[in-house]
């Protein structure tokens, strides 16, 4: 073996290995891309259920929800005029 055809042997060989680590890289990038859409329909999923309990909670600690709530399950009621005491300093 001469030394052009060593020379031609060893570039063939660092050509594969480029070559099959160019394959490797595109398939990790493939992979990431995959898994950051994933995350962001994730986020984008969450940001919707933060948004409905928001309103959930705005609704359930409203004042009308509230003192509908203490008539309907607690049987409570506004008092009558003759049983407000009001105290003046």
């Amino acid at each position: 073996m001469n030394m052009q055809n060593g020379i031609t042997l060893l570039l063939v060989f660092i050509l594969i290995g480029v070559l099959v680590n160019y394959v490797f890289f595109q398939n990790e990038t493939r992979k990431l891309f995959a898994e950051t859409q994933s995350v962001e329909k994730q986020k984008l999923e969450l940001n919707a259920e933060w948004a409905r309990l928001q309103i959930e909670k705005s609704t359930l600690v409203s004042n009308n929800r509230i003192e509908q709530v203490a008539r309907e399950q607690l049987g409570m009621k506004l008092p009558e005029d003759e049983q407000v005491l009001v105290i003046v300093r």
